[in-house]
């Protein structure tokens, strides 16, 4: 079981990070509960949310929270925001940005499922404010493996949606560089980009690691979680 973290989430108290391929397509919640348990996270305590490349956010701010959510058909989403020890979440990814944020004393934090249409709708940047607003301070994060500006070519209709310091031009075609502009999101809420972490892993680029739906048109999906004890 390879996961791809960052220590100073690991510092703060919270587990969490985002598998490798090795553990398997994770569309399927049953299929996680072996791997929560062998990291000593209770599985029922993570929640889960329908995927649409939106903007919305989902706050958790107790246990109750929690359990409310369970009870109910899955919510549609794409960020989640918690403020409650013992809970947790999840998302799916498949070349998509996983984006962790958390205050420096992991009383709260966030992970928001950050597609290209999430991030010209501004999640990064919403799901930076709502923690400020929870009261969150001295904010780190990290993006998880995603696809980066090596792979994600776009046609000129996206690229227009981008800001110009995130569009790179090669050998006549378009790509986007989804780190740049996730990092001038969270500057423009307020965050120090020093503090944001974005390690080169490139799910379209690394077939042995990541599954991609840009690169394999498979529906199969990374798991990312981060979860409080």
């Amino acid at each position: 079981m390879k996961i791809y973290t960052d220590n100073r989430l690991l510092s703060a108290g919270l587990i969490g990070g985002t598998f490798s391929r090795h553990t398997g397509n994770m569309c399927d919640t049953q299929a996680q509960r072996p791997f929560y348990e062998q990291l000593g996270v209770p599985a029922d305590n993570i929640a889960h949310f329908h995927q649409t490349h939106s903007d919305r956010l989902i706050t958790i701010t107790s246990n109750q929270d929690l359990q409310a959510l369970q009870q109910t058909p899955l919510q549609d989403a794409d960020a989640w925001l918690i403020t409650a020890a013992h809970c947790g979440a999840a998302i799916l990814t498949a070349d998509c940005v996983p984006l962790f944020l958390w205050d420096s004393a992991g009383t709260m934090f966030a992970l928001a499922h950050c597609g290209w249409k999430g991030v010209v709708q501004q999640l990064p940047y919403k799901t930076a404010r709502a923690l400020q607003q929870a009261g969150a301070h001295h904010i780190q994060g990290w993006l998880g493996p995603h696809i980066q500006s090596c792979c994600f070519e776009v046609q000129q209709d996206v690229a227009q949606q981008f800001s110009s310091s995130s569009i790179v031009h090669k050998q006549g075609k378009i790509f986007i560089n989804l780190n740049t502009e996730i990092l001038h999101q969270l500057q423009q809420a307020g965050l120090d980009t020093l503090q944001i972490k974005t390690p080169y892993y490139c799910t379209c680029g690394d077939a042995e690691n990541f599954f991609s739906w840009r690169r394999d048109h498979i529906r199969q999906n990374l798991l990312s979680f981060i979860y409080k004890p």
